[in-house]
């Protein structure tokens, strides 16, 4: 129970970062958006805490409402769960702080992780 009220708690202060991605001059918030429709193949962009960027490619499945992600970012493999609240994709992936997402018009999920201090962009391929 303190582990999912920890999470809550972390989403809800970071969800500030995630709704700052919808700001003019950026890509339009999707609202009520079907954890299902998610499910595909993205191409990962991103950048870490200290600036440097990455790449990769994420596979996205859902199973029972959960959505079951798998990074593949240079050699490394990392695997995470989430859903929604609200608008937000919360993903617990073992780190100390989800990633949070939003879902842009065209499908594509634009997050933040570590914090709010690195950024992601997954692209719907």
């Amino acid at each position: 129970m303190l582990g999912i009220l920890r999470t809550l708690t972390i989403a809800l202060a970071l969800f500030a970062g995630c709704v700052s991605l919808a700001a003019p001059g950026f890509a339009q918030v999707q609202q009520n958006v079907e954890i299902a429709s998610l499910a595909g193949s993205y191409a990962v962009q991103g950048r870490n805490p200290d600036g440097s960027a990455y790449s990769g490619s994420l596979s996205l499945t859902v199973l029972d409402g959960v959505a079951n992600l798998t990074w593949a970012v240079g050699n490394r493999i990392y695997k995470g769960q989430g859903t929604f609240i609200g608008n937000v994709l919360v993903v617990n992936w073992g780190s100390s702080s989800p990633v949070l997402y939003t879902v842009d018009l065209q499908g594509n999920l634009a997050g933040t992780w570590d914090r709010g201090r690195a950024s992601e962009r997954l692209i719907r391929q």
